[in-house]
């Protein structure tokens, strides 16, 4: 393929980071130990992190699928898809955080 050494030292890098990212994501939802010692004030909120680990997995998979069939119509779907997940993600965190916490608090859902 001809890969240079630096570009795949770069590419183990951002794997790493996402695979440290996810994990981090995971112990702090599932209550371990880290979410014990963060204080209740710096914890993220959940939904947040809920949705950005899912935007995170359809760009992983649409990603995947497009570098393997470039041209192909589900490739373009999916990127589609991960298009429409980022816009509504984003939106939501910037505009519609206090509304969304909001529900979250009225359904006795847990906040942080």
């Amino acid at each position: 393929m001809g890969w240079h050494i630096a570009t795949v030292a770069v590419l183990i890098l951002l794997i790493a980071f996402a695979i440290s990212a996810v994990v981090l994501s995971v112990m702090i939802l599932s209550r371990g130990k880290l979410y014990q010692r963060l204080s209740p004030e710096t914890r993220p909120r959940r939904w947040v992190l809920i949705s950005v680990l899912v935007l995170f997995a359809i760009f992983v998979i649409s990603i995947s699928v497009w570098a393997m069939w470039p041209d192909a119509l589900v490739s373009r779907v999916l990127l589609g898809a991960f298009g429409v997940a980022f816009f509504v993600v984003g939106l939501t965190i910037r505009l519609l955080t206090e509304k969304v916490d909001a529900y979250v608090e009225r359904r006795g859902w847990q906040l942080r």
